[in-house]
């Protein structure tokens, strides 16, 4: 009987053990698992609105001048293009020396554009070399720009028409100097519109660079005016004082090394 106590006795000690080995093992379970799904669960998110963008959400504000600069430089490579195609070879049986020399006002209105567009790109170039970010009124006047871009090709078949007729070639001179004074006064819209805030500059820029470059830009209209009235003399006088225009901005334009959008 003493014998059966202890058994009894022991076993149930043995039962007690297990029974607090078993919930000492079931609450470091719970622990773990609950520090699993602490560690588990996602940070929250910071809310944009709350101020946390700092200079990050100054920067997205701005609009970068890649998509603007890849529009217009798609529009004056056609523009460009098409100048070409209105040198057209006469089909009226003559030998194909006489024919390509009748066309030397087409030669003429085809250099002569081709180097004012070249003008405009250079130019357009030497703006967005010194702006970091655009505004919705500088789209507006780059647009404008482009749309008297795009009509040069135009302009140019009309004065080579008349320089081939001998016929209205005054006429045909000034159309051509009223389409240049209509695109100065877009591209100074578009520069105005460039500096008129001064944080969307470069920061190399100098105050001095931009006083001169305005200065530059702003006798254009003027002196394209000056050209198309000389037109209602001669107009050949015309065509040879657009050319000393053309090469005068394009000598007086200034590249500029642009730094990494992030500096």
């Amino acid at each position: 009987m003493t014998a059966q106590r202890h058994n009894d006795s022991g076993d149930g000690s043995a039962d007690e053990l297990a029974d607090d080995t078993c919930a000492h093992a079931s609450g470091h379970a719970g622990a773990d698992a609950t520090a699993s799904g602490t560690a588990a669960d996602p940070a929250p998110e910071e809310d944009p609105a709350a101020g946390g963008g700092g200079a990050g959400g100054e920067e997205a504000a701005l609009i970068s001048t890649g998509r603007l600069e890849a529009f217009s430089d798609g529009v004056i490579a056609i523009a460009i293009t098409l100048l070409s195609l209105e040198i057209k070879l006469p089909d009226d049986g003559e030998s194909l020396l006489r024919a390509l020399a009748s066309l030397w006002p087409g030669y003429v209105g085809f250099v002569l554009s081709f180097l004012l567009v070249g003008q405009v790109w250079l130019n357009h170039h030497a703006i967005f070399a010194r702006v970091r970010s655009v505004d919705q009124w500088m789209l507006i006047c780059n647009l404008f720009l482009l749309l008297d871009v795009a009509f040069l090709p135009f302009a140019t078949s009309v004065l080579t028409r008349s320089l081939e007729s001998g016929h209205d070639e005054r006429t045909g001179a000034v159309f051509y100097g009223l389409v240049m004074v209509v695109g100065g006064l877009f591209f100074n819209a578009l520069w105005r519109a460039s500096i008129r805030d001064r944080s969307r500059l470069r920061s190399e820029v100098p105050e001095a660079e931009v006083r001169s470059m305005t200065r530059r830009f702003a006798m254009g209209p003027w002196l394209y005016a000056l050209a198309a009235l000389l037109g209602l003399v001669s107009a050949w006088l015309s065509v040879v004082t657009y050319v000393a225009l053309i090469v005068f901005y394009m000598a007086g334009h200034r590249p500029r090394r642009v730094r990494p959008a992030g500096d």
